[in-house]
């Protein structure tokens, strides 16, 4: 199923990369399979979602590095949740590398932007005020050099020394800093305006809220 090692981890053979590719697509539909009362809503609102953040990587694909992918992926699970935010990431890195290139590096970054997603549902990136534009900044940051070292593991196969990773890494590094300074520019500049079309989709905790209320008024 593995071939020889190409410049992002093994090369795939075909059977390889659908297998993975079921995987992933089960992966999310296993995160999104989660009943609410809006079902309809939910899955139109998610596609919308997916197919136009998959679509901005694509279009950017000519700068190098800077993926809007990581604060979009930040702000959902600050929004919607972890499940709903590990789903968004898994769907947008299957999507756009249809067009940008499959193979064993795409589950390393769908796992990486879900962990960011998750990373994003767990701090206190939104107040009682809305969206901390200081501490997603902060976030972003420390989420584009986590992306990058975990995206970078694709490489790993048994061949590849301690030192030979080193060096990979450290020759990244400016991509790394590329991958920042994109991450704090899309946050500054489209950041709350992003949280605010979120905010419109209300969280499964405020559906699960408002129907406990419907029913106690109801009795």
């Amino acid at each position: 199923m593995f071939q020889a090692l190409g410049a992002h981890g093994p090369v795939l053979s075909p059977l390889a990369e659908l297998v993975l590719d079921v995987v992933l697509l089960g992966s999310a539909f296993l995160l999104l399979a989660r009943p609410t009362k809006r079902p309809v809503f939910d899955s139109l609102f998610m596609i919308c979602l997916v197919v136009s953040v998959s679509l901005l990587r694509v279009v950017m694909q000519p700068l190098p590095n800077v993926q809007p992918v990581t604060v979009a992926a930040l702000l959902v699970g600050a929004q919607l949740g972890a499940r709903r935010g590990a789903a968004f990431a898994v769907l947008v890195a299957m999507i756009s590398n249809i067009f940008m290139g499959d193979g064993w590096w795409t589950v390393f970054q769908a796992a990486g932007w879900a962990s960011v997603a998750i990373a994003g549902s767990r701090l206190p990136l939104v107040t009682s005020t809305g969206l901390n534009l200081g501490r997603v900044c902060m976030a972003s940051i420390v989420a584009a050099f986590w992306f990058d070292l975990f995206v970078s593991f694709s490489i790993l196969d048994g061949s590849i020394g301690f030192y030979e990773f080193i060096i990979y890494l450290g020759h990244g590094l400016p991509f790394d800093f590329l991958h920042m300074a994109g991450n704090l520019t899309f946050a500054v500049w489209l950041g709350k305006w992003f949280f605010n079309l979120l905010e419109e989709e209300p969280t499964l905790e405020e559906i699960e809220f408002a129907v406990v209320n419907g029913h106690g008024i109801d009795g």
